[in-house]
């Protein structure tokens, strides 16, 4: 009858351990105290060029945006972002108000932006004018398929190359350094005054 007896509780003890290991996990599952959201994984730096309101030069500000709207259109992108303005209260819009991009293209290295007239209509000053170029050139070339952009205005070509020389193992250039260049000459530090009379 003992026999039966610790069979009985074998039998027991065993159906009570299956039953407990098939209902609890030995898995321990991690549980994040805020998830993180698929928008944030897609984020990405970008740094864009303003006019520092103390010094007057040209500063960097960097921004954090989703890089799927960057992957649709990244020079369409990046110049919004610079016509929209600057986040930073101690810097200030570099593009006037007024000015839009009627179009861009890429190619051979080169991104080709066509400004609407408003931007040869404007009473500039040559610092606003380098500024603009420089900021323009600097926030575009942070990109490592673009060596040169190339400015029209209404569809008007000027004839005009701006090439940043990253590939000289120089940082792109912050304050008026920005290398020039016409298909036929070399122009040093030439404004938009030049490009737009």
């Amino acid at each position: 009858m003992q026999k039966w007896i610790i069979l009985i509780v074998v039998f027991i003890i065993i159906i009570l351990s299956i039953f407990i290991i098939s209902n609890v996990s030995f898995e321990t599952e991690y549980t994040p105290e805020s998830e993180i959201e698929e928008v944030e994984l897609r984020k990405t730096i970008v740094t864009l060029y303003f006019k520092d309101k103390t010094s007057g030069e040209l500063a960097k500000e960097t921004r954090l945006i989703d890089s799927k709207d960057l992957l649709k259109n990244p020079y369409n992108e990046l110049l919004d972002l610079l016509i929209s303005g600057p986040e930073n209260s101690n810097y200030e819009k570099i593009i006037p108000d007024g000015v839009s991009v009627i179009d861009n293209k890429f190619e051979n290295g080169c991104v080709t932006i066509n400004f609407s007239k408003e931007l040869s209509e404007l009473n500039l000053d040559e610092a606003s004018k380098t500024n603009i170029t420089n900021s323009i050139l600097n926030t575009l070339t942070q990109l490592t398929e673009v060596n040169s952009i190339k400015i029209l205005i209404d569809g008007q070509e000027m004839g005009i190359n701006f090439e940043n020389v990253k590939n000289t193992g120089n940082e792109s250039n912050v304050n008026n350094n920005v290398n020039i260049t016409n298909t036929s000459t070399n122009i040093e530090n030439m404004t938009l005054n030049e490009i737009t009379e």
